[in-house]
């Protein structure tokens, strides 16, 4: 029995999106993309997602579907290979934070860099108040505090410069 053309467009889709995500460098995610209502499927990679919307796909074309759970499937399909298109094209934006780390080691370096960017700006607006800061008692307590936050981020570059070490000895 031949396909309506409608069905073979929607086939057309899903191979395009196949090769698309086949081509993505790493499609995975730290947690999962979607709603629970638009996939059941927990998983992180975009192929977890293309695979659940396969069976939805087949599951639409088989003959023993009722004509109302074949509606449903059919709009339900036609959700899934959208949104999956919209995450295939945003794939480039999202954030490095948001992709998952291979090596431990190298996620820990982005922890510590955080670590050294929050200090660094902690460090520069203690010191603003203390340029403003009309008390003596004032004054010295941010100089402790500008003391104490030089003395953590002295701690977190050579915490930061062990971890760029043995990144670079493996």
């Amino acid at each position: 029995m031949p396909q309506p053309p409608a069905h073979q467009r929607l086939l057309l889709l899903v191979d395009q999106l196949r090769q698309q995500i086949a081509q993505q460098s790493d499609g995975a995610c730290r947690q999962p993309r979607f709603d629970a209502q638009l996939f059941r499927c927990k998983g992180t990679r975009l192929a977890d997602y293309l695979r659940e919307l396969e069976q939805n796909l087949a599951q639409l074309s088989a003959p023993e579907t009722d004509r109302m759970r074949r509606q449903w499937l059919a709009e339900k399909v036609l959700d899934q290979v959208a949104a999956l298109q919209r995450e295939c094209q945003s794939q480039q934006l999202r954030p490095a934070r948001e992709r998952p780390r291979s090596d431990p080691r190298q996620q820990k370096r982005e922890e510590y860099q955080g670590y050294e960017t929050r200090l660094l700006a902690m460090i520069v607006q203690r010191e603003a108040h203390l340029a403003r800061a009309e008390t003596l008692s004032v004054q010295q307590q941010l100089i402790r505090e500008v003391a104490v936050l030089h003395e953590r981020l002295a701690r977190c570059r050579s915490a930061l410069h062990k971890l760029e070490l043995s990144i670079q000895a493996r």
